[in-house]
């Protein structure tokens, strides 16, 4: 079995996506978008397909960087605890998003996250969340935030932190150098 060697880039670029998804999403208030012109159906439309394209690119990528983990003998060795706590909550809040989303906001009756989940957010952030934003919103989306954030909690020692690193290197890498000739002279 031959595992690809780009799994953790494609991870990586999921994990960026998201991210940046997310902080429009919760960062940039309705007002904003409106100014713009951008109607609700449009940033619905958006952010169902580019948040379901980034979960389904993070799912792939995390099943390859798995998949390579414990097939690579070195790289299963060198594996630790955290890092299958971390593989796990990973999974665990990715699949939870997907869910939400696709549950929710495509097959459901949808949930207006930017008047709860997104303020209650930015409430802590400022240091004064106000739980009751979070009382009326779907339970998926209600375990999704809170798997985000034990997510978040461990991020800072589990190999997920490089994550950025990597992917801020990849995205802005000049080209390629090869290291594998001897230097003649």
């Amino acid at each position: 079995m031959t595992v690809p060697h780009g799994a953790p880039s494609l991870l990586h670029l999921g994990v960026i996506t998201v991210f940046v998804g997310h902080v429009l999403g919760l960062l940039v208030p309705r007002r904003w978008t409106a100014a713009l012109g951008i109607s609700d159906r449009f940033y619905h439309l958006i952010s169902v397909t580019a948040g379901t394209l980034a979960g389904v690119v993070i799912v792939a990528g995390l099943a390859l960087l798995v998949a390579r983990r414990v097939h690579l003998s070195a790289l299963r060795r060198s594996s630790t605890a955290t890092d299958v706590v971390m593989y796990a909550l990973l999974a665990v809040v990715v699949l939870l998003g997907l869910w939400a989303k696709a549950g929710v906001n495509m097959l459901g009756q949808g949930h207006d996250y930017r008047e709860t989940v997104a303020v209650w957010f930015r409430g802590v952030l400022v240091l004064r969340p106000d739980a009751s934003l979070m009382t009326g919103v779907p339970v998926l989306m209600q375990l999704h935030t809170l798997a985000a954030l034990a997510l978040m909690a461990i991020w800072p020692i589990t190999r997920l932190v490089h994550a950025w690193a990597v992917t801020i290197g990849v995205l802005w890498r000049p080209r390629p150098v090869r290291v594998d000739r001897p230097h003649a002279g």
